[in-house]
C-alpha cells in the first residue's frame, strides 16, 4: 500500500499541494500526474541529464536554484520549494539559451535538449558559477547527446556567453536575467511566494511496522530500488533546514553529513584546506549529481570505491553519529567493519564529518583511476594527508578503495609514513607495505593483477606530484 501526504510546492509558475508517496520519483509525477512530458525519462539513473529540473530553496530573502535530475529526486523533498522543469523557462519568444541552440544547431532529435537547456539556465543563475566558456562546459557536464557530437551544443553555450555575459555582473543574477528576457519575471516573485508557503516534513510513517528507508541524496538508493521505494516508508533527511557551511572549531574543521559535494567544493573554509576540491569534484560527478550527492550518503552507502569517502579517510576524518541512546563519536577509518556492514545501529545516522584543520605545511592530494577520464565509478582511487616539515613526513595517512571489501585506510602504512624522510628509497619501502595490506579480487572492472598495479602507481603518483624535486619519472623508471 501506498503511503501518501500532503506535499505543498510551487511548480513553475504556480502553487501545488500533491497527495504523493513521499519516496516516488518527481520524474514520474512530472510526466504521469502532470503531463509535463518536456523532462525526458532516459537512463532513469541520473547519468544523461535528459530529465534535468531546477530546484529552489528559500535561504534568508533568496532563492538558491540547483540543476537535479528528477529521476534521483523524492517527491517529499519538494515541500516548500520552487520545482522548474523546461516549461516554466519559457518566454513569449525564444530565451537566449533557447536561441542559441537554434541558431548552432545544438539540436537534432532533441531527445536531450531540455535538459541542455535547464542546465545552462540553472548555470547562468547561480551568481557563483563564472560566465565563460570554461563554466557553460562544466553546466553541461551531466547531459549526454547521442547526435551532434556536442560542437553546436558548445558553440550555442558559447552564444550565450557572449551575450550575457556583461549583463550579469551582481550577485541578483536572476533580477538581471528577467530584465534581459532570459527568465519568465515570474521568478522575481517566487522568494515571497515561498515565504508563506505551508508546508510539511514530506516524510510519512507507517506506525512501526515498517522501519523508515533513510535517504539523503538517493544517487545510489533510487538507482538500486528507485521502483520499490515509493510504496515503502521514508524518512528523507534533505527536507529540513538548508545545510549551513562548515565551521572551525578547536583547530578541527566540521562539516554536516547532508553537504552535498558541490557545497562542499564550494565551501570557502574546505577550499582552503583542500586546495584542489574543486578539480577533485569535477573528476567525480557532474553538476546536478553533485548537488544531490551527500557527504554521509557517500559514507554509508560504504563502497569500496566511494570517492569522497577516501579523501576523508585519508584526512583521518571523525564522525559524529546521533539517533542511538546517545551521540558518540567514532573515527572514519573505524566505520567499515565489512563489505556494507557499519559500525552503527539502525537508528542512528551520521551528524557531522570533521577533520583538523590542514596547515601550510599539509599537503593533500587525491588520484583516480576509472574507464572513463571523468564522471565515472573508479577502478582504483587513493588519497595522502602528509604533515610536513621540508621533506620530513612528520605524519601521514593513506586511503585507498577498489583494492578490499571496504574503503581502506591503510594502517600499517600510515604508521610507516610517520617521521620519515622522503627519498627514492623510502617510496619504494612504502609502496611494498601498502601493498602487503591488502589482497584486491577481479571484478568487472579489472583484474586483481592490474588493481595492484593500479594501487603501486597511484601511490607513486602521490609522491611524483607533492615531492617532485626528490622523486621523478626517471627515478621510477630506472628502479623498474
Amino acid at each position: 500500500m501506498k503511503l501518501k501526504t500532503s506535499i505543498p510546492f510551487i511548480l513553475n509558475d504556480r502553487e501545488v499541494t500533491a497527495w504523493e508517496s513521499p519516496g516516488r520519483l518527481v520524474l514520474d509525477y512530472l510526466r504521469e500526474t502532470e503531463q509535463l512530458t518536456g523532462t525526458k525519462e532516459g537512463c532513469k539513473e541520473g547519468d544523461c541529464g535528459a530529465c534535468s529540473v531546477l530546484l529552489g530553496r528559500l535561504e534568508g530573502s533568496e532563492v538558491r536554484y540547483t540543476p537535479m535530475t528528477s529521476c534521483l529526486i523524492p517527491m517529499g523533498e519538494l515541500a516548500g520549494k520552487h520545482l522548474v522543469t523546461i516549461e516554466g523557462l519559457n518566454l513569449e519568444s525564444l530565451s537566449p539559451v533557447q536561441a542559441a541552440m537554434v541558431d548552432c544547431g545544438g539540436t537534432q532529435c532533441g531527445y536531450c535538449t531540455p535538459g541542455f537547456v535547464v542546465c545552462m539556465t540553472g548555470w547562468l543563475m547561480d551568481p557563483q558559477r563564472p560566465v565563460d566558456s570554461v563554466g557553460v562546459r562544466e553546466a553541461i557536464s551531466g547531459n549526454l547527446c547521442r547526435c551532434t557530437g556536442y560542437r553546436s551544443i558548445k558553440e550555442a553555450g558559447d552564444q550565450v556567453v557572449e551575450k550575457l555575459s556583461s549583463k550579469l555582473s551582481s550577485e541578483n543574477r536572476i533580477g538581471e536575467l528577467c530584465q534581459n528576457e532570459a527568465l519568465p519575471s515570474y521568478f522575481e516573485t517566487i522568494a515571497e511566494r515561498l515565504s508563506v508557503l505551508q508546508t510539511s516534513d514530506g516524510t510519512e510513517s507507517d506506525n512501526g511496522v515498517t522501519r523508515p528507508l533513510v535517504i539523503a541524496g538517493g544517487t545510489d538508493l533510487y538507482v538500486q530500488r528507485g521502483e520499490e521505494i515509493p510504496d515503502q516508508s521514508v524518512e528523507l533527511i534533505n527536507t529540513g533546514e538548508a545545510v549551513g557551511p562548515a565551521i572551525e572549531k578547536e583547530g578541527r574543521i566540521i562539516v554536516h553529513a547532508r553537504m552535498s559535494f558541490q557545497d562542499f567544493g564550494d565551501d570557502p573554509l574546505i577550499r582552503a584546506a583542500i586546495p584542489e576540491i574543486a578539480a577533485y569534484n569535477e573528476l567525480i560527478a557532474s553538476w546536478p549529481i553533485r548537488t544531490r550527492a551527500s557527504l554521509g550518503g557517500n559514507i554509508c552507502n560504504a563502497s569500496p570505491i566511494a570517492d569522497m569517502t577516501c579523501l576523508l579517510l585519508a584526512m583521518n576524518s571523525g564522525l559524529s553519529l546521533a539517533g542511538g541512546s546517545e551521540s558518540r563519536r567514532l573515527a572514519l577509518k573505524d566505520f567499515f567493519l565489512g563489505y556494507k556492514q557499519l559500525a552503527k545501529t539502525d537508528e542512528e545516522v551520521i551528524e557531522t564529518v570533521s577533520f583538523s584543520k590542514p596547515d601550510s605545511n599539509t599537503l593533500v592530494n587525491w588520484e583516480k583511476v576509472s574507464k572513463r577520464p571523468v564522471l565515472d565509478i573508479a577502478t582504483v582511487n587513493s588519497a595522502v594527508r602528509f604533515e610536513t616539515e621540508g621533506h620530513l613526513i612528520k605524519e601521514g595517512h593513506l586511503a585507498m578503495g577498489g583494492v578490499a571489501a571496504i574503503p581502506l585506510y591503510l594502517v600499517e602504512t600510515s604508521k610507516y609514513l610517520s617521521n620519515q624522510v622522503v627519498t627514492p628509497e623510502f617510496v619504494f619501502s612504502l609502496v611494498d607495505i601498502a601493498l602487503s595490506e591488502f589482497e584486491p579480487i577481479s571484478d568487472v572492472r579489472g583484474s586483481a593483477d592490474y588493481k595492484r598495479l593500479l594501487a603501486r602507481q597511484l601511490i607513486l603518483a602521490h609522491f611524483l606530484k607533492l615531492f617532485p624535486d626528490v622523486i621523478s619519472e626517471e627515478v621510477i623508471y630506472a628502479a623498474l
